[in-house]
């Protein structure tokens, strides 16, 4: 949320024409499930977040651009690609048992009445206690480098973050993959240059 004097929002307007939005965390969770199917084209997957986030707008690029802005505040700084904390799908009992617990809240009971913005607030702001959050801590904990002494502590990580690992999808091994050969062609560049 940006501000909590404003209202949240439940509509958009595109030239002077006011859309309904479909902000229920539940929509937009679904939203994004169904955006990880990687046969979808460009085109289906604006019609799709269309569906999804307004109520029966027009397939209009600037209606979804509103609804978007609205929905989606960007960061303010952008940062470098980081490594993929959590995922909705497959962390879903960690987020739902997360609320129970810090907030008294039933994600299932709330579908279809729970703003998206209060959703990821409070999402953002699940207490450290939570098990979701310490997943959370153990996928991003860095793994210290090795010494003589910390061995036992490096292979109790390592036991720690491949427990609690996300599965990868096939688009994102790809990448991974592109990502890995492109760092390495840029490395093996340096070394020429230095020689």
């Amino acid at each position: 949320m940006n501000s909590l004097c404003d209202a949240l929002p439940y509509s958009v307007e595109v030239d002077g024409q006011e859309y309904r939005l479909t902000p229920a965390f539940d929509n937009v969770l679904q939203m994004y499930a169904q955006l990880d199917d990687e046969d979808l084209t460009d085109a289906e997957r604006m019609e799709l977040m269309l569906y999804y986030l307004t109520d029966n707008g027009p397939q209009d690029a600037r209606v979804l651009t509103a609804a978007c802005e609205a929905l989606f505040p960007t960061e303010r700084k952008p940062k470098a690609a980081a490594k993929k904390a959590f995922d909705f799908v497959q962390d879903a009992d960690l987020i739902y048992a997360g609320f129970m617990q810090a907030y008294g809240l039933d994600l299932i009971d709330q579908q279809g009445k729970l703003h998206w913005l209060k959703f990821l607030a409070l999402l953002q702001g699940l207490p450290s206690n939570t098990r979701f959050r310490e997943v959370v801590e153990i996928r991003l904990r860095p793994l210290p480098a090795p010494t003589k002494y910390n061995a036992e502590e490096r292979a109790q990580l390592l036991r720690a973050k491949q427990s609690v690992a996300l599965a990868v999808s096939a688009s994102e091994r790809e990448h991974n993959l592109q990502e890995g050969l492109r760092n390495m062609a840029l490395v093996l560049m340096q070394r020429a240059k230095k020689e």
